[in-house]
């Protein structure tokens, strides 16, 4: 989720700079707009402390820019202690005056639980009312909220929309997020290569995670030319930008040799950079190298330690530990699907039981050929450690897929 700053220009101030880098003392801004583009300025140079003198100095006469823009430095630690609450304390002064970027900050605060209970409901109502006024970021929120059933029903086809609406305003991580629901096909036909398309464009404009996503699909050749040199290059611009994601699936390559030599050292360092960051799917990678002694002498207590990090930094929004499938028998294939070696995946939502046991299983991406019925028979037969919140056992809503293989 990125939260916005507001920037503005003021031609005036941009020459008062320029006089004092020749050593002429600028005029100090007295006007909060002034006084908020010389705070944008310091901010733009990483100044962090006279950025927030500068915004101070006009949020103190009420110019609601630099009222959230306070708030946004205290989000985020910036020059000052990171303070969640104070954060939302300028954020309301800002968004008591219509401001909508404060009011998606503070739909971003309820969204995440910070400073504040977790309350998507709330979440929602400040994303509305910064959407209203056209705000892209609360836009895409919106979708979020809908494609994750949080504090509203899932809704895949609302999802899209919201979607769309932010991706007309220019918001990239929107373009990423409806690549996603056609990669998937949630709420639409799946369909690889219009994936591709909303990828590209969010990728060339610096999206992380499109670039990440981008980068699998030629691994894969979905709806792209199969190139490892191309999933190469994407990933690395992703991981260049701090991806952990993107980091870990370079870790792939090396480790399976795909458009590179296959080296498990090499492999491990980018598994390493990733762990580093608490990614789970790194540190599983981790201790499976050294479960089967690939690049690192095989030791089964680094393995099971490395299980457990993974386990630890593996959390579902609200703190909540995920569920882990204990006992997951392969679905039957039907002889419809076996005669024309059908092969594909199939998406489940349900809620695992504080019990361990899954109920209200319902399908969100189907097959066909009667493979959804084998997915759901299957999944009926599925143990889990149940997902645990402060340490005891809640029902938790999640979503597994299902895989169809022949081999």
């Amino acid at each position: 989720m990125i939260n916005r700053c507001i920037l503005e220009l003021t031609y005036g101030v941009l020459l008062s700079l320029g006089a004092l880098a020749q050593g002429v003392p600028a005029p100090q801004p007295t006007a909060p707009r002034a006084q908020v583009q010389l705070g944008s300025d310091y901010l733009a140079q990483k100044d962090y402390s006279s950025a927030m003198t500068w915004f101070r100095k006009a949020a103190d006469q009420n110019n609601p820019a630099a009222q959230n823009n306070v708030g946004w430095l205290y989000q985020n630690g910036w020059g000052v202690k990171q303070d969640y609450a104070e954060a939302m304390n300028w954020f309301r002064k800002a968004a008591s005056q219509g401001n909508a970027f404060a009011q998606d900050n503070i739909g971003v605060l309820y969204m995440n639980g910070w400073g504040v209970s977790q309350n998507y409901s709330e979440a929602m109502n400040w994303f509305r009312k910064a959407a209203g006024q056209e705000n892209a970021d609360a836009q895409n929120s919106i979708g979020w909220l809908y494609q994750s059933g949080w504090g509203v029903k899932q809704d895949y086809g609302e999802a899209m929309t919201w979607y769309r609406k932010a991706a007309e305003h220019g918001n990239m991580r929107a373009n990423a997020n409806i690549g996603f629901l056609y990669s998937k096909g949630l709420g639409v036909e799946q369909d690889d290569k219009e994936a591709a398309i909303w990828y590209q464009a969010a990728a060339e404009h610096g999206d992380i995670k499109a670039q990440d996503y981008l980068g699998r699909l030629h691994k894969l050749g979905h709806g792209v030319e199969k190139s490892y040199g191309e999933a190469m290059a994407w990933y690395s611009r992703a991981a260049d930008q701090g991806d952990s994601d993107a980091m870990n699936d370079i870790g792939d390559l090396y480790r399976l040799g795909l458009g590179v030599p296959q080296d498990y050292e090499r492999a491990m360092v980018w598994y390493h950079k990733a762990a580093d960051q608490k990614n789970a799917d790194a540190e599983r990678n981790i201790a499976s190298l050294y479960e089967k002694g690939l690049g690192v002498p095989q030791d089964q207590a680094q393995a099971e330690a490395w299980r457990k990090k993974a386990a630890e930094h593996t959390v579902l929004p609200g703190g909540i530990r995920p569920p882990r499938a204990i006992f997951a028998p392969n679905p039957e294939y039907t002889k419809e699907a076996k005669v024309v070696k059908f092969q594909g995946t199939c998406v489940l939502s349900l809620i695992v039981g504080a019990d361990g046991n899954p109920r209200d299983i319902k399908l969100e991406k189907s097959l066909g050929k009667g493979l959804d019925e084998k997915a759901i028979e299957a999944v009926k037969l599925w143990k889990f450690e149940p997902g645990t919140k402060d340490g005891q056992p809640v029902a938790t809503q999640i979503m597994v897929q299902v895989e169809f293989k022949l081999y």
